[in-house]
């Protein structure tokens, strides 16, 4: 069984109404401490088709062109509610690079001496997973799509012990780089979010300024993703006041990808502008739905399942970024939020949010010492309204779409 002759079943089953999609990847991965190193190999391969039949969208995956074959009768077999086929994209590129992939680099000893570095000998690197890696797609349909490229990646999990006299902390850090290795910047996050919490000081003030470090900024921003994928946004958004005027918010892989899980073309999507809402994400359904066309927002978090409606690379941006100490010395009385200490909690249909951090504690543009454990809680759409500045230091973070932001500033905040 060959991709053509796949090609001809689903033709004949779904008569213009078919997608077939091919990935193969390879992974080198080194998995270090002070004691060992392990190195592994990886190679994966999958098959997917989807097509509409009597009506309605059917899936099937397999890990070979023959499983593949036998598996789409007995999807075709599951009963599913009726659906109007989307408007296929029709395209053909390649886009593949050489099938090379290099093992990652040997980093463990310096990383270590940067995290003893950054935290003045508190914290220990106990161990650092890296992995670089390569992966093809290949896909084609029955409106003459055939489209194929490559994706590389170079990401990783580092983990950190912090011990003090009477107590230890231990964390986990997960990072994506797009180019050269960023050690200082891991370090220093590796630093912060293992000997922070260690402190016995809580939170000195019940309000003030907030100061998000990029991580954090990043993972708030990723909480709120479901705004701008959601066919109804929450009964409190405003559309020309979501947010901040200096707030803007943008999805853009064309340096990841030049096509989406669905082979629609990449482009960079403009979701806020001067605080005012004024884009949101499709794939080939939700377009469909609306009446509109896809942002190439298909996106496939594994071979195994269909194409989702889902971020790719979400960032805020701004049209006037301040430097970052020009947004510390904004600060008279606040907490700058350096490391999370549990997952964002957002209900955006009843307007509330609530965030768990560690940090330092700032007045009048100077630390006045670590803060062991903090809570921000309130309604998002005036957390949202009270950003007044983004910072020139975007960084990326895998979350588990890419997610970017730089320090962000917020001018009044509860905390507790």
């Amino acid at each position: 069984m060959t991709g053509d002759d796949l090609e001809a079943l689903l033709g004949q089953r779904a008569p213009g109404q078919w997608e077939l999609y091919r990935k193969s990847a390879e992974t080198r991965e080194v998995d270090a401490s002070g004691a060992f190193q392990r190195w592994a190999w990886r190679r994966e391969e999958g098959w997917a088709a989807r097509w509409w039949e009597a009506g309605a969208p059917r899936f099937a995956a397999a890990s070979g062109p023959d499983a593949l074959a036998l598996a789409v009768p007995e999807a075709a077999r599951i009963a599913v509610a009726a659906e109007r086929p989307p408007d296929w994209p029709s395209k053909t590129a390649a886009l593949a690079g050489e099938p090379t992939v290099e093992p990652p680099p040997a980093l463990f000893e310096d990383l270590s001496r940067a995290v003893a570095a950054a935290s003045r000998g508190e914290a220990a690197l106990a161990g650092l997973r890296l992995r670089r890696g390569r992966a093809e797609e290949r896909i084609v349909n029955a409106a003459g799509l055939d489209v194929t490229q490559e994706q590389r990646l170079l990401d990783g999990v580092a983990l950190c012990v912090a011990r003090r006299p009477g107590r230890a902390r231990e964390v986990r850090v997960p990072f994506r780089w797009n180019a050269e290795p960023e050690i200082e910047t891991l370090a220093r996050r590796l630093s912060d979010a293992a000997t922070l919490p260690l402190s016995d000081r809580p939170a000195p003030f019940s309000s003030g300024q907030w100061l998000l470090d990029p991580a954090v900024g990043a993972s708030l921003l990723g909480a709120l993703a479901p705004l701008w994928l959601d066919d109804k946004p929450p009964r409190w958004l405003v559309r020309e006041k979501m947010a901040g005027p200096v707030v803007g918010v943008a999805d853009d892989a064309s340096c990841d990808a030049a096509f989406d899980g669905e082979g629609v073309a990449t482009r960079r999507m403009l979701l806020v502008e001067d605080g005012a809402l004024v884009g949101r994400l499709h794939d080939l359904s939700s377009a469909k739905r609306a009446g509109g066309l896809s942002t190439g927002h298909g996106v496939r978090p594994s071979f195994r399942m269909p194409p989702l409606l889902g971020p790719r690379r979400l960032f805020f941006e701004t049209k006037s970024p301040s430097a970052p100490a020009v947004l510390l010395s904004a600060i008279t009385k606040g907490l700058f939020a350096s490391a999370l200490t549990a997952p964002p909690r957002v209900d955006l249909a009843a307007d509330r949010y609530e965030i768990e951090f560690t940090g330092v504690s700032i007045v009048a543009g100077r630390a006045q010492g670590p803060v062991a454990g903090a809570r921000a809680r309130g309604r998002v759409s005036e957390l949202l309204r009270r950003i007044a500045g983004l910072s020139t230091d975007l960084q990326f973070f895998p979350s588990p779409f890419l997610v970017g932001s730089p320090t962000v500033y917020i001018e009044r905040v509860s905390f507790e």
